[in-house]
């Protein structure tokens, strides 16, 4: 359960930053609210792999 809601959440910290990106570059704004929109889609990334390294990390079995 633990692993789901992590992956969820880098999800939409990933979706608001694009959500962020396409608006602000639909609506003609300047370039720095589109670069402000590329935080959120790289610190939802960096989550996103964390949660998938630790969900490798459980799955790998003990060495013996």
């Amino acid at each position: 359960m633990n692993a789901v809601l992590s992956f969820l959440i880098s999800a939409g910290i990933i979706a608001f930053g694009l959500w962020a990106i396409t608006c602000s570059v639909k609506a003609g704004l300047p370039i720095g609210f589109t670069l402000m929109g590329i935080l959120p889609v790289a610190i939802g990334s960096v989550s996103f792999y964390e949660s998938i390294r630790e969900v490798r990390r459980e799955q790998v079995p003990e060495p013996s």
